[in-house]
């Protein structure tokens, strides 16, 4: 969650490159060129699939 200045403070900061996910909306007015949104879309499907077929979700994160 950036709130406050915070988006002022990434502009002005060394940072490259922030990576955040989509799992809070980043308004437009928030998004600089300094931050990538990624999203956990098929993550979270892959999780739910390997639940439903008593797989493991461990191995997503490897």
């Amino acid at each position: 969650m950036l709130s406050g200045k915070a988006i002022e403070r990434i502009e002005a900061s060394p940072i490259r490159q922030l990576v955040v996910t989509d799992t809070i909306p980043l308004p437009a007015a928030k998004r600089i060129a300094k931050i990538q949104v990624r999203s956990v879309a098929r993550l979270f499907a892959d999780a739910i699939r390997a639940i439903h077929d008593g797989s493991s979700v461990s191995r997503l994160f490897r």
